[in-house]
């Protein structure tokens, strides 16, 4: 992580986070969960990468570290965001019932239902997606933009929350201060684990 910096993406840098994402979550066990088809999974995982930056809402704030734009994104929604009212997924879900169909929201979209009754209401950062190239691994990409966020967190005594859709990343998370603090079985499908960071106290 010695000598990384992030940058604020800039839509124009959208396409890129999209193409990261894309392939960082290719194999997640969620998105496998959401997506069973290998051989359209690219391009429904793109998609969904695509609509979801493109709502935009001002709460988003989306990460790319300095140098590897490329190569790794993060987007963190603020403290600010209401997830009472949240459409930042209509986009996605709308264009993912286009290509699957109806019945994909009853066999899979609504068995997310407990990881999102499963947020806490207290304000917070929220990691929503965090993913680096598998070319790119172990240089610390993800690390950087973990660390971007969880500074604020303690400068401004805020907690932050995030899913771990892959149980194999919790150790990375707990290195930026995050604690398993419970976990969620989807109907059919993984087990995820729930993370939770207090702010650091000096």
């Amino acid at each position: 992580m010695d000598g990384l910096d992030t940058c604020v993406a800039d839509p124009k840098q959208y396409p890129d986070a999209t193409a990261s994402l894309t392939e960082a979550f290719l194999e997640d066990p969620v998105i496998s969960y959401l997506f069973e088809d290998e051989e359209y999974r690219p391009l429904l995982l793109s998609a969904f990468f695509a609509n979801r930056l493109a709502s935009r809402p001002d709460t988003d704030l989306l990460l790319l570290p300095f140098g590897y734009e490329k190569s790794a994104a993060a987007l963190w929604e603020t403290p600010k965001k209401n997830s009472e009212n949240d459409s930042s997924y209509s986009g996605v879900i709308a264009a993912t019932v286009a290509v699957l169909g109806e019945q994909w929201v009853t066999d899979r979209l609504l068995n997310l239902n407990p990881l999102f009754e499963a947020k806490p209401k207290t304000p917070h950062w929220y990691l929503a997606f965090i993913g680096t190239r598998p070319e790119e691994r172990g240089k610390g990409l993800a690390s950087v933009l973990i660390a971007e966020i969880t500074k604020i967190c303690d400068e401004e005594k805020i907690p932050a929350y995030l899913e771990s859709s892959n149980p194999e990343n919790v150790s990375l998370y707990e290195n930026h201060g995050f604690k398993v603090t419970g976990e969620v079985t989807l109907k059919n499908g993984p087990t995820v684990p729930l993370m939770w960071r207090d702010p650091v106290f000096e």
